[in-house]
């Protein structure tokens, strides 16, 4: 049995984040956590002291594998950037030993920025996919991945046929979705409707129902992709109404981006109860556009964040939680008029990291909180001395805007410790 001990943030809801000093997180042999309790904790088995905080596990909700060795390189349109960037890096995927490698890479980089779940993207190669989910599970992370599906207007090299693509991921499900005592998951993955058939959509949204795996994709993240779906869909009103006429849009559905989604769109998203995922710093990276944070989360959409990696080039959440708040603060002070409505805070940031994006992938029942009976999924860290002498409201924001990676002492993953 382990305990952790240190002051304990504890996002409650994205207006409530506690901070305790002095407290002992137990966990038990089945990975989960026993006890939570105001006490002092000494031994060979604990980790921390009263100098650290023991933290849930960050989550990144949008990211792309093959990408991770391609970050920071900027100057380049969102298209430009898939067609000089993202193909070429998911077409080396074609070897499975490139990307065993690149995903054991991933996996400590991962793990040494505190991030304990992940909803990645993969390849169009289904041995690439299998090779990453055996890393995934033998380095006990936890992770949502899958294949990725194109049919249409990609390089030859990585278009697909849909039936036999399809098929793969079926397989892929089958072997993966719920392994590893349910740390790991399968997500059918169409990259975005302008490469994706009807044919390919339609069966993605089926099998996933059947099989209750997620679904994830990129919703409006440029105007170029926004006015591409209508021209490949005439029929169809816009990428939402795409969605929901495939059958794509549901509560284990993550959307990526949603850039440019008005407020009719925004209803129709928050009525089928799909997530959103907010990937701050990736729409600034490739000038793709900015996301209305505010009027997503008035309007009811389950929000997420993702570092979008490589179109975001920071691996590190918090910095993305700051980039949301920023770039609400910047909407907000740049609008005419100038509005008035009250911008995220740095609780509800916390909140985004933890515990509501456990909600948003359905997660919430087994992750995201540090309570007796979650699995242990948490991080202590050793951040500045100083914040401790702070109110613990003025706490929550200093230790927001001035942790590092550097300061992660020990990351736990279903009460395994797994690094850095």
């Amino acid at each position: 049995m382990r305990t952790l001990y240190g002051t304990l943030l504890q996002p409650r809801s994205a207006d409530d984040c506690a901070v305790t000093p002095k407290m002992a997180v137990r966990i038990g042999p089945d990975g989960r956590i026993s006890e939570v309790c105001q006490r002092p904790a000494t031994g060979r088995d604990v980790c921390g002291d009263e100098q650290c905080w023991i933290l849930p596990g960050f989550i990144d909700a949008h990211l792309h594998l093959p990408q991770w060795d391609r970050r920071g390189i900027d100057g380049l349109s969102l298209l430009d950037w898939h067609e000089q960037v993202v193909y070429p890096a998911e077409a080396r995927f074609e070897d499975p030993a490139v990307a065993e490698r690149l995903t054991e890479d991933f996996v400590t980089h991962m793990i040494a920025n505190g991030t304990t779940t992940v909803a990645a993207f993969g390849s169009p190669y289904a041995e690439a996919t299998d090779r990453a989910f055996t890393v995934f599970a033998r380095r006990g992370v936890r992770a949502i991945h899958g294949m990725m599906l194109n049919d249409l207007h990609c390089p030859p090299e990585l278009r697909q046929d849909a039936d036999k693509a399809l098929d793969a991921s079926r397989d892929l499900a089958a072997r993966w979705h719920n392994a590893e005592g349910g740390r790991l998951s399968y997500a059918f993955s169409p990259r975005t409707p302008v490469s994706c058939s009807e044919r390919m959509m339609r069966g993605a949204a089926a099998l996933a129902g059947m099989l209750k795996c997620y679904v994830q994709t990129h919703l409006a993240e440029s105007l170029a992709l926004t006015r591409a779906a209508r021209e490949s869909f005439p029929d169809r009103v816009d990428e939402v109404d795409i969605f929901a006429e495939m059958g794509l849009l549901s509560q284990r559905t993550l959307l990526g981006h949603g850039v440019f989604l008005n407020q009719q769109q925004r209803h129709q998203v928050a009525k089928t109860r799909t997530t959103v995922v907010h990937c701050p710093t990736a729409n600034l990276f490739l000038e793709a556009g900015v996301m209305d944070y505010v009027a997503h989360r008035s309007a009811g959409i389950r929000i997420a964040l993702g570092s979008s990696l490589a179109g975001g080039h920071d691996p590190f959440m918090p910095r993305v939680a700051i980039e949301c708040l920023q770039t609400a603060k910047g909407l907000k002070m740049h609008a005419v008029p100038r509005r008035t409505y009250a911008v995220p805070t740095p609780a509800e940031a916390w909140w985004l990291l933890t515990r509501g994006a456990a909600m948003s992938l359905e997660l919430d029942h087994k992750i995201g909180s540090i309570e007796p009976g979650f699995e242990a999924d948490c991080l202590v860290v050793r951040p500045e001395p100083w914040i401790a002498e702070l109110p613990p409201e003025r706490q929550v924001s200093a230790l927001l805007y001035t942790l590092g990676p550097e300061q992660i002492e020990h990351v736990f993953i279903a009460g395994h410790r797994v690094g850095p």
